[in-house]
């Protein structure tokens, strides 16, 4: 009995994994955002996932005048990661949630989509530092 579980759960990993490391999409096959129909919050959250991307001076500079501004990001997440999310070329989105509240389901992975707030962005560390609230961090799916 415990080989079959141990199984079932080596076998969700290695699918969790392989959606959430695919290989970079390019920039106009971004994932579809279903949760949210903010399309200016949208853009700005490619527009920051590609400058971190490309981590050049004039999208760095670009960034700037972003911060404050509303952003959605669509990533996967994990066991142990918290609200944090991962999306593609391995960058992580940093959020915290505000009021404080769990927001992430009882699984071993779940990709969310999540509109808040820019905060920073760690071009050298590919780090998003955003703020959300617990209703507008929501999940796609859940492994």
């Amino acid at each position: 009995m415990q080989f079959a579980q141990i199984r079932h759960y080596l076998v969700a990993g290695a699918v969790f994994v392989a959606i959430t490391t695919q290989s970079a999409p390019a920039a106009d096959n971004w994932p579809r955002i279903r949760q949210f129909t903010n399309e200016t919050a949208i853009a700005n959250g490619h527009l920051v996932i590609s400058a971190v991307r490309s981590g050049d001076d004039k999208s760095k500079a670009s960034i700037q005048a972003l911060i404050g501004s509303q952003i959605v990001i669509a990533g996967g997440g994990q066991v142990g990661q918290g609200a944090n999310l991962t999306v593609s070329s391995n960058i992580v989105v940093d959020i915290e949630i505000l009021p404080m509240r769990g927001v992430i389901p009882q699984a071993a992975g779940w990709t969310a989509e999540v509109l808040g707030t820019l905060k920073r962005v760690d071009f050298k560390k590919r780090v998003i530092y955003m703020q959300a609230k617990p209703e507008d961090w929501r999940v796609d799916a859940a492994l």
